[in-house]
């Protein structure tokens, strides 16, 4: 259920976890303010402190459109919670369509502004090191955000530039120099991880496991016949040439940012689908919202004060989606509570993600339903509290966990990713929900508040 976590802020929703905690959404109903909040767990992982500490050492000197906003952090005996924008538009993987990929178009919206934020890390000495689509946020009005800065790292400071040696990030986004063992070059490493990430994007797969000798699809890029497989062969000419320049193995060979922004495919201001799909081309001026609230969580008597950098006080609040996929999961409202109709529209209507469905059924038969479906197709499950299942795949390389969410006399079956590849976990999902199609309810969107199951430490 909600819990309140400061004066006038309750905590609704998790929007992610990670290895070390989670990512939690709060909302303050009297403003209609949103901020999010990543819980590192102390308590079970103490060597996670020193790394937490860097993370927010370092966002907390960022300040791009293109980078998730940094408001502060608190911490205690056995949790440490930094403050960051909430994006309301959900996580960039939210948009590729497994083995399609999305419209070149947005595509290309996406990566110039990726190529911006990571432009301007590098111009103030950070290494990202864990780029990946599931690491990029979109706030409302679809604008991209660089977040997670757990693995970021300076590498040049006060004019001392110094090499890389830890071997870290997602395998499938991995430059190859990184899993050298040798010492390498931060930009390069991070540009690499940008041309995976305009791969996924046109393609709606990874072209590869690892970039290692040892993978055949890897090894097949290097060769003259990788046009004729996928995903290349999904690529049109200039994107595919674009591409090429990027994943060179040798690092002193990549493309640039600079180079990258020269290359006729994006400098080319539309493309074949933007007829095809009605998509018109976006402009490449920096969104600026307007509509700022300027109230930060007030602390109750007892709490810890949160550090809040200068000029980062303000909170924003953001105009909310209307499809299902939308809903915020809280339990602070009900139907038969007297609230406010603005305030309860506004509220329950914020998080962004695609991976959630309606059924039919109630709480206790979805459950049971869902359980019996996963287990049939070889998944293996587990129930860890009442209407939560944690799901592994056979191989044990994909984790995700979903809640059953009782929403009137029907109910909401919602997924999010705990470990893995977040193109797998889609495709498993789209598996899923097409499997359980003859349960899903395909009416009107209309249902009230739904009762979170998340707990709070």
């Amino acid at each position: 259920m909600s819990t309140e976590f400061v004066e006038g802020w309750t905590i609704a929703q998790t929007l992610g976890e990670g290895t070390f905690g989670e990512v939690k959404l709060l909302i303050n109903p009297n403003t209609n303010s949103t901020v999010a909040m990543k819980i590192i767990d102390l308590k079970n992982y103490p060597d996670a402190l020193s790394m937490v500490k860097k993370e927010a050492a370092i966002h907390c000197r960022l300040k791009h459109s293109s980078i998730i906003k940094y408001f502060g952090q608190r911490h205690s005996k056995d949790y440490y919670y930094i403050f960051l924008e909430y994006a309301s538009g959900g996580e960039l993987f939210d948009r590729i369509e497994p083995d399609i990929g999305m419209p070149q178009s947005d595509a290309k919206k996406f990566f110039k502004e990726l190529l911006a934020g990571v432009e301007y890390l590098h111009s103030n000495g950070v290494a990202h090191r864990d780029l990946k689509p599931e690491n990029l946020l979109l706030d409302e009005h679809g604008n991209l955000k660089i977040s997670d800065f757990g693995l970021a790292t300076m590498f040049l400071c006060a004019g001392k530039r110094r090499k890389l040696e830890k071997s870290c990030g997602t395998r499938p986004y991995l430059a190859p120099e990184v899993l050298s063992h040798l010492p390498y070059q931060a930009e390069p490493s991070d540009i690499w991880s940008c041309g995976i990430i305009l791969v996924s994007m046109l393609a709606g797969e990874l072209p590869w496991e690892v970039p290692s000798d040892d993978d055949e699809d890897y090894k097949l890029w290097k060769t003259t016949d990788y046009a004729n497989h996928s995903p290349w062969s999904k690529l049109d000419t200039l994107a595919l040439s674009l591409v090429r320049k990027i994943l060179i193995p040798t690092p002193s060979k990549r493309y640039d940012i600079s180079k990258i922004r020269s290359h006729h495919w994006f400098k080319k201001t539309k493309t074949c689908d933007d007829k095809k799909v009605g998509v018109s081309t976006w402009a490449d001026s920096d969104f600026v919202d307007a509509r700022t609230c300027y109230s930060q969580p007030a602390l109750a008597a007892n709490q810890l004060a949160v550090s809040v950098p200068p000029d980062e006080s303000e909170i924003y609040s953001f105009s909310q989606p209307t499809q299902v996929e939308d809903l915020l999961l809280s339990s602070q409202f009900s139907t038969s509570q007297s609230v406010p109709t603005t305030s309860r529209n506004s509220i329950q209507k914020l998080v962004k993600r695609m991976t959630r469905f309606i059924v039919c059924l109630s709480p206790e038969d979805a459950l049971a339903y869902l359980s019996q479906f996963l287990y049939d197709l070889g998944y293996s499950c587990k129930i860890n509290t009442t209407g939560l299942i944690t799901i592994t795949t056979t191989d044990q390389r994909l984790v995700f966990k979903s809640s059953i969410i009782p929403m009137n006399h029907q109910t909401l079956i919602d997924f999010r990713l705990s470990r893995g590849c977040g193109l797998e976990f889609k495709r498993h999902f789209v598996a899923i929900k097409n499997g359980m199609s003859k349960i899903i309810s395909k009416g009107p969107l209309m249902w009230p508040v739904a009762m979170a199951t998340n707990t709070v430490p």
